[in-house]
């Protein structure tokens, strides 16, 4: 009896070795978006902590080997990839939650002298064929409605008074920078002018130099040859680049005269074979570092008085949401293509500034004819919420986000946001239409017959005596 007893004590001191914690072997699931963004992990409150896993997986906590007496025990069971989905959210610069700025680990580029003059961090959909580039697969899901516009995002970084995005043109999209802190000088190769019956007045087209500051953007048709640098003495000239394509070409200057027969380009620029070949035609990247004698009082007197490709204070100018007594305050200005000379020449965006106050909601809503892309300006704590990801979806997915994240809205999708944070929010909004319009879960259901709204839950009466 004692024999069988002191047994019965062994195998089960075995059994708690060999099972440890009850969760030591499930996957580690945080919540019903979790199990569907890939290439993400959480924290505890479902904010996103990191991103950088392989597409398609998640990690894991490691299981414990059983001790070298255990018996063996079924395999617990094993990880398995999410099922087939993409993320509504993204997160390209942050290394951990309270990331403050973009990391100095992404592109960069480095001279002899060793200069660090600025990043860059993308996200562009899964179509992008660069392999520098971060896919975000919820961009994928960008153009597939009414609008088949698709978009693609570069944050720029520019480090220092001087640093310069390289002299480039894209060949396949149009861009619209926003201006997110610093202050920069923006170069572009000048509208063709035009006689009164609109044939060209001259082939040549000089450049066009203008500043620009927090709120303001500017515009790149295709094609059309572009640099801006960072003219702050003291705050990064940080902005958010928008693309109209999957697949981004990009030609940068330097390259292209990089691969160029070096007497014919002298010839071609009639400049001595000398200087020619003084340039440094090494490989490089994008940014360049500040010229060593240059100062940004130098360039005061140069600016285009009224420039074309300027387009000023997205981030004034605010109209009160309606309906504050309930949801809190609430502002935004939307520049779209009806609004202003230089935005009527943009084809396939439109951006919107919002302000959210502490404990504010943007209240329900669906865009009518376009997708939605935010970035968070500033702000934390950040849920967004989207009543179903398809048709006849019964779920309300929900997440957290917080400053310099992407997020989406598709054509169609209910989408609300909820500042749960304790300071104002500041948010951009992108669509990948010239002329977006919306419609409010409010003014929807309130703009049906008394009977309509009745019967569609069988019940009576409706809404006549509940209107604000």
């Amino acid at each position: 009896m004692g024999r069988a007893f002191l047994s019965c004590i062994l195998l089960l001191l075995m059994a708690v070795e060999v099972l440890g914690e009850p969760s030591s072997g499930a996957p580690f699931h945080k919540s019903h978006l979790a199990d569907t963004c890939q290439g993400e992990e959480f924290n505890d409150d479902n904010s996103l902590l990191q991103v950088g896993a392989p597409p398609g997986y998640r990690s894991w906590p490691p299981v414990a080997p059983p001790p070298w007496w255990a018996p063996v025990a079924p395999p617990p069971e094993a990880p398995v990839a999410p099922p087939p989905g993409y993320c509504p959210f993204y997160s390209p610069l942050r290394q951990s939650i309270n990331a403050e700025y973009p990391p100095n680990n992404t592109q960069y580029a480095e001279f002899p002298q060793g200069v660090l003059a600025g990043t860059l961090a993308w996200a562009v959909p899964t179509k992008d064929s660069s392999p520098s580039h971060s896919k975000w697969a919820g961009l994928d899901e960008v153009g597939r409605a009414l609008s088949p516009t698709s978009l693609s995002f570069g944050f720029f970084n520019l480090s220092a008074p001087g640093s310069l995005r390289t002299p480039h043109w894209h060949s396949n999209s149009a861009e619209v920078s926003y201006i997110i802190s610093g202050r920069g000088r923006i170069s572009m190769t000048k509208l063709p002018h035009r006689d009164i019956a609109g044939a060209p007045v001259s082939l040549r087209r000089p450049t066009e130099t203008f500043a620009v500051g927090p709120g303001d953007a500017f515009y790149a048709p295709v094609g059309y040859h572009h640099y801006f640098e960072s003219i702050d003495p003291t705050e990064n000239l940080f902005g958010l680049a928008i693309f109209d394509t999957d697949n981004l070409k990009t030609f940068d200057f330097p390259q292209v005269l990089r691969v160029m027969d070096r007497e014919f380009l002298a010839h071609v620029l009639n400049i001595g074979n000398s200087v020619v070949d003084s340039w440094n035609f090494y490989n490089r990247t994008v940014i360049d570092p500040a010229y060593p004698d240059y100062s940004p009082s130098r360039t005061e007197g140069s600016l285009t008085v009224h420039p074309d490709f300027k387009i000023r204070g997205i981030n004034r100018g605010l109209v009160p949401s309606p309906r504050q007594d309930l949801h809190g305050r609430v502002a935004t200005h939307t520049i779209s293509k009806s609004e202003g000379s230089t935005y009527s020449r943009i084809q396939n965006f439109a951006l919107g500034y919002t302000e959210m106050a502490p404990g504010a909601l943007l209240e329900p809503y669906w865009n009518d004819n376009a997708d939605e892309v935010f970035m968070v300006i500033e702000g934390s704590e950040l849920k967004v919420s989207r009543a179903g990801s398809s048709p006849g979806d019964n779920k309300t997915g929900t997440f957290m986000v917080g400053r310099y994240d992407l997020f989406l809205c598709e054509t169609g999708l209910t989408c609300w946001i909820n500042n749960n944070g304790k300071s104002k929010a500041k948010l951009l909004r992108i669509w990948n239409n010239p002329q977006p319009t919306l419609t409010n879960v409010y003014d929807a259901y309130y703009g049906l017959p008394v009977d309509v709204a009745g019967t569609m839950f069988y019940k009576q009466p409706a809404h006549s005596q509940f209107r604000r």
